[in-house]
């Protein structure tokens, strides 16, 4: 395997593209060039640049995609409304995946007249195939993967120590997030990027020094917590760490102030500090019940709550602890706790979020590290 990278850190920032024509359409986009952003989705845009002002950005490589070299364009010309002057590219590395045959045809329509490949994008998208015209049979995850794995390789070794921001689309994205955590590309679905969200990934040495610090941000866009995916039921892990850290104060207000407007059904604290934790983010709710338990105790609570769970609820569970054992919480509930591959996952920082919808659906990992202060960084390498 090959090595890139000499040691110092590159904080690698992600933003996927605002919402689009064609995404308010319902349609699948790929590579067509033909959609641009929105109202919404220039204000996305705006809002991101606004959010990335104290964090160096020194490069910006983008989709040359319109949606996502508009993106790019807004963020650059916030910065440089800031006095900062980020060099600007566009690279066909970070296009979106290529989609023969259902670029621009409604999710709804794919999904009632090509099925079974729609299944075996949702279920097993390593395997997913489709039948270009020209080209024969492509396989639209796995190139994707081959590309993006190509471009990081070249901007860890080119721009070594540098603050970038990738601007481009939901499947690059996912990827490059995978690569951090060190999953696999069948895991492509179970990590949401949303529209103007933005990630950070660290790396030191491609590819076995990275590390995802925040996932799927979108404080700046006026959201308390991102969309759930896969309908609006299901058990929703939102996991804080209560180990020492500077950053923690300037992160219990704007988060106790969100979970006053967020209905918390279940309070769960696994130590001491784990239960002051739980005190200072619900001070205001009146009459809420934290209940304390042992690191086994909790992992059982979770899964108790899941088996007791009626399919058209949503409860919203809150649990504090050391960020070890929430890593630990993160791995089992996503099921990675089972793979070869040791997962690397630090929720020392912030909000990390786990949507599991249902027992027979993939559990999706919707963010890490949110409502983190600007600039705070997760530290060293693990």
């Amino acid at each position: 395997m090959q090595f890139e990278g000499n040691g110092v850190t590159t904080r690698i920032w992600i933003l996927r593209h605002g919402r689009s024509t064609l995404n308010d359409a319902q349609t699948f986009q790929g590579c067509g060039a033909q959609s641009e952003l929105t109202d919404e989705g220039m204000r996305s845009a705006q809002a991101a640049g606004e959010r990335l002002r104290g964090e160096g950005i020194e490069v910006i490589y983008a989709s040359p995609l319109r949606r996502a070299s508009q993106s790019a364009e807004l963020v650059r010309a916030t910065l440089q409304a800031d006095g900062q002057e980020p060099q600007l590219e566009t690279d066909a590395a970070l296009r979106e995946m290529e989609l023969p045959g259902w670029e621009g045809l409604r999710y709804e329509a794919v999904r009632q007249h090509d099925a079974e490949k729609y299944r075996q994008f949702r279920e097993s998208p390593a395997n997913f195939s489709l039948r270009d015209p020209a080209l024969g049979e492509v396989w639209p995850v796995l190139e994707l993967e081959q590309r993006v794995h190509r471009f990081l390789s070249t901007i860890v070794r080119k721009d070594a120590g540098k603050n970038i921001l990738l601007v481009t689309h939901g499947g690059p994205a996912s990827i490059l997030l995978l690569a951090a955590l060190r999953l696999p590309v069948r895991c492509f679905h179970a990590v949401q990027v949303m529209h103007g969200g933005l990630s950070c990934v660290s790396v030191q040495r491609w590819p076995d020094r990275m590390k995802v610090e925040v996932l799927n941000e979108i404080g700046h866009l006026d959201a308390d917590l991102p969309k759930l995916k896969e309908g609006k039921s299901g058990l929703r892990l939102l996991l804080v760490a209560s180990d020492a850290s500077e950053c923690h104060i300037e992160l219990e207000e704007p988060l106790a102030q969100m979970l006053e407007r967020l209905p918390i059904h279940r309070a769960l604290a696994a130590d001491h500090d784990g239960v002051i934790t739980a005190m200072r983010l619900l001070k205001y709710r009146r009459r809420s019940t934290i209940e304390t338990c042992t690191a086994t105790g909790l992992r059982s609570a979770v899964d108790r709550q899941l088996i007791r769970q009626r399919p058209d609820e949503l409860v919203n569970m809150l649990i504090t602890g050391r960020g070890e054992l929430l890593s630990a919480v993160v791995k089992r509930a996503m099921r990675w706790d089972e793979m070869d591959t040791p997962t690397s996952l630090d929720t020392c920082l912030g909000l990390t979020i786990v949507h599991l919808a249902r027992a027979s659906e993939q559990p999706v990992l919707q963010a890490v590290n949110t409502y983190r202060m600007a600039g705070a960084t997760a530290g060293g390498m693990a």
